[in-house]
């Protein structure tokens, strides 16, 4: 897309629409400064500069007047230019008094005050702005607008909105700076606006603020050395507003307002209580002012700590090499080697190996290892010597499947059981326990020791799942 060029004509209106301009040589002296020109003129060093490119190339860009009716004219563009001129002749020589003594000139025909206002903005389109610039931009063209609509020319719709498409922005910036220029109301403020070290969010929430209020924050500011971000501005307005109220011991406003706001003010709302020596948290609160006589508060007391919390064997350096050797232990007085070990509790190889290899596993796999080898997880913890428990029941049959044969069945019945045949052989099959003695059938004692056993369930009752 082709970039466009500066047109006067665009904003001037129908009025001179198809009237050409004109050039002339026009001497210096004829040729005022515009009094609607409000844009700052550039420092002595930006002027020196400028005036070194004009002496050294000419004045390549002609400035742009209108005639002012008394024989002179008024600029409408080129201020900075006619500047550099003017203080060549002060430091320069005869040879630069004569070289632009007169200068070129484009000369559009007289304009109505509101159509010479727009032409000054619009020839300085390109110019890099402030928003404080930016608002003067937007009033002043606001001004323009309005004469020409009571001049009678048709302008429909808002004149936001055509400021706003002048000046290349949204209408709500314009609203913004508009409402930030009129509620402005200190100098020091105002200052810092026009040297752009106010943001646009800070200024608008400065200018809701009352006189009074801004007054206080542009002390607020110079005191404590802060800058005017949005978040410095609300932090100020936060403790000003809440805070407020005189404190009962000094008389004067809440002088803890900034430490209470850092420690109670948390994504964007206003926790505290608005004075420390009514909040309920004031004994405990770190943030309370020195006026706060604070009660002590009764710690409940800590139950004495638990010896076998200190117990060396509770070490998990100590607890793995004595788990992984216990359970290595317990798999070869099975006769089983780990992977036939690992099918017959249905866990992988791999994962039963490490429980051999200085790796403990979880807490659900120590206790089925547990009751697989009917011992306790004390045991295999390193916490106790003793196998089993004193007394072992039964009803963990339903999870290990398999008790050892160093605990006997507590009542007589039928039974699968494991006899070791020696050499690393196992045998399974049916018994019988009599209370004292392992029976094989036809009324036999078991010569080699049961080292497995399960208890058989009751054989159902016919129509309850029995073979019919």
């Amino acid at each position: 897309m082709e970039k466009r060029k500066f047109n006067v004509m665009d904003v001037l209106g129908e009025q001179l629409a198809g009237v050409a301009d004109t050039m002339m040589e026009i001497p210096v002296d004829d040729i005022r400064d515009n009094p609607r020109n409000f844009y700052p003129t550039p420092d002595p060093q930006t002027l020196r500069a400028l005036a070194d490119s004009i002496r050294a190339n000419g004045l390549l860009e002609p400035p742009t007047v209108v005639p002012a009716g008394d024989g002179t004219y008024r600029l409408i563009s080129g201020h900075s230019r006619l500047a550099a001129i003017r203080s060549m002749w002060e430091d320069g020589t005869e040879e630069d008094w004569a070289r632009f003594s007169k200068i070129l000139c484009r000369v559009l025909p007289p304009m109505s005050e509101g159509q010479e206002q727009a032409a000054v903005i619009e020839a300085n389109r390109q110019r890099v702005k402030s928003n404080a610039l930016l608002a003067d931009e937007a009033e002043r063209l606001t001004e323009a607008y309005i004469k020409r609509r009571e001049a009678g020319e048709q302008l429909p719709g808002r004149i936001r909105d055509y400021v706003a498409e002048a000046l290349q922005v949204k209408a709500t910036k314009i609203a913004n700076l508009s409402a930030i220029k009129n509620g402005l109301k200190v100098p020091g403020l105002v200052e810092r606006w026009k040297r752009d070290e106010i943001p646009e969010a800070a200024a608008l929430q400065i200018a809701r603020m009352d006189i009074d209020e801004q007054y206080r924050l542009l002390d607020w500011i110079i005191d404590k050395r802060r800058s005017c971000t949005i978040n410095e501005v609300r932090k100020f307005s936060t403790c000003y507003t809440v805070t407020r109220r005189k404190c009962e011991h000094t008389g004067r406003m809440c002088e803890n307002a900034e430490r209470m706001y850092d420690h109670d003010y948390r994504y964007g709302e206003w926790h505290g209580s608005n004075c420390c020596l009514s909040c309920l948290d004031r004994d405990t609160c770190p943030a309370a002012c020195k006026y706060v006589e604070k009660k002590p508060v009764e710690q409940p007391e800590k139950p004495p700590l638990n010896p076998a919390a200190k117990d060396p064997r509770l070490d998990y350096k100590v607890m793995v090499p004595t788990f992984c050797q216990r359970v290595k232990e317990l798999r070869i007085q099975t006769g089983m080697t780990r992977k036939e070990f690992a099918q017959s509790i249905d866990e992988f190889p791999g994962t039963y190996s490490a429980c051999e290899n200085n790796s403990m596993c979880g807490s659900e796999k120590i206790a089925k290892l547990a009751l697989c080898f009917g011992v306790s997880t004390d045991y295999l913890y390193g916490l106790t010597d003793e196998l089993t428990p004193p007394t072992l029941p039964e009803g963990q049959l339903m999870i290990a499947g398999w008790m050892p044969g160093s605990t006997t069945p507590a009542e007589p019945g039928e039974f699968a059981a494991y006899v070791d045949l020696g050499g690393g052989k196992l045998l399974k099959r049916f018994f019988d326990w009599d209370g004292q003695h392992w029976m094989m059938p036809g009324g036999i004692e078991a010569q080699a020791p049961v080292v497995w056993w399960m208890r058989l369930p009751p054989v159902p009752a016919a129509g309850k799942g029995a073979d019919t």
